[in-house]
């Protein structure tokens, strides 16, 4: 049996995937990784191209995507900007985007680091994303820096009150609290306050018109 915090996350995520991409749709996913979400949504018809999250990867891609599903990871890359020309030029006009991001101030790492002093800051100060190494941005640093191509539509958090993939075996020992808060956090995780303080943050927009 997986991970259920991981499982859950991909659940939410592929659910608002298989709903913003109908099928026959060719879409861009950044940051593939192993690729579960691609095989899951090709069993639907959509058409993932998985790469590298860099900009460059992105530009080799070409053009034309109908969608794009962009996972920056633990530590999404510096150069967001770039990052976001890149999509905007790969991405037809009215396409949907989905970013996912590590939050800035997950509650449950929070609490979890302030009982027991486990668990490292993720918040960086002095966040410069065209230089120095990559850095953990906040959803509004995101849809800043990826710039004025996107017109951003939702913003929503995952594991604000359930906890991170790393306590996966916490989550297999307690189903039933598991449970409760996964169903709760289905209720809160669009709340403004709230919606920065998961383990990921997720945006979800469309390609305006070129200017």
């Amino acid at each position: 049996m997986g991970d259920p915090v991981a499982l859950f996350f991909r659940h939410v995520l592929e659910a608002r995937l298989e709903a913003l991409f109908p099928s026959g749709a060719r879409v861009l996913h950044v940051g593939c990784g192993p690729g579960e979400e691609a095989l899951a949504l090709a069993a639907r018809g959509i058409r993932m191209v998985g790469i590298d999250p860099s900009w460059e990867m992105i530009h080799a891609a070409g053009g034309g995507f109908d969608g794009a599903y962009v996972n920056l990871g633990a530590r999404g890359p510096a150069d967001l900007p770039r990052v976001g020309a890149a999509l905007a030029a790969a991405l037809r006009a009215g396409g949907s985007i989905v970013v996912s991001l590590a939050g800035s101030w997950p509650l449950p790492h929070m609490i979890r680091r302030t009982l027991t002093g486990v668990g490292e800051r993720r918040r960086r100060r002095d966040v410069h994303f065209a230089e120095g190494p990559p850095a953990v941005a906040t959803p509004s640093e995101a849809r800043t820096a990826l710039g004025p191509a996107f017109e951003w539509t939702d913003s929503y958090a995952l594991g604000v009150l359930v906890p991170a993939p790393a306590q996966g075996q916490w989550a297999a020992d307690h189903p039933q609290t598991f449970g409760a808060l996964a169903a709760l956090e289905r209720g809160v995780r669009r709340w403004p306050g709230l919606r920065e303080l998961g383990d990921l943050s997720v945006l979800e927009g469309r390609r305006r018109e070129p200017a």
